[in-house]
């Protein structure tokens, strides 16, 4: 009897988890992760009415952005972590392509004003536990923003 119990539970589980897994997502469902979580954030949309989430990291404006919106399912197949400091000193190319050959989970890059910038993309298009894979993407996003903070931005 234990064993069927046991089969029982781990089919129910299993079948829990894959109808978690998406293949793209809306601003509904990536809010209610971050509120769940605690993040600060504010919901807005681009002039073409696509999401735009205002985040804050560690106290630093930061922006998630949706992307690829496919007409053959609802939702967004990705999405994007984007922060860019304004700075006084310029910043060498050096500098910049060093942190980018440093860190595997974004990429930093100067702007048409030559202030750093740095991104980090999330692929959803394959299916992925949406809670568990956006948690990583900010922490993943989390680290990297704190040491292109002091690596690339110069803060102390």
């Amino acid at each position: 009897m234990q064993i069927k119990t046991l089969f029982l539970l781990g089919l129910l589980l299993s079948f829990a988890t894959a109808a978690q897994t998406v293949a793209a997502t809306d601003a509904t469902q990536v809010t209610k992760v971050l509120s769940a979580h605690n993040y600060k954030f504010s919901l807005d949309s681009e002039d073409d009415g696509t999401p735009l989430i205002h985040l804050k990291i560690d106290g630093y404006k930061a922006l998630l952005l949706f992307y690829d919106d496919n007409p053959d399912q609802p939702g967004y197949e990705s999405l994007q972590l984007y922060a860019a400091f304004s700075v006084d000193d310029k910043i060498s190319l050096g500098k910049v392509n060093q942190w980018n050959s440093d860190y595997r989970f974004g990429r930093v890059y100067l702007d048409d004003e030559l202030d750093p910038v740095i991104e980090s993309d999330l692929d959803l298009s394959g299916g992925v536990s949406l809670e568990g894979t956006l948690l990583v993407f900010l922490e993943n996003f989390k680290t990297n923003f704190a040491s292109f903070r002091k690596e690339v931005a110069g803060e102390k």
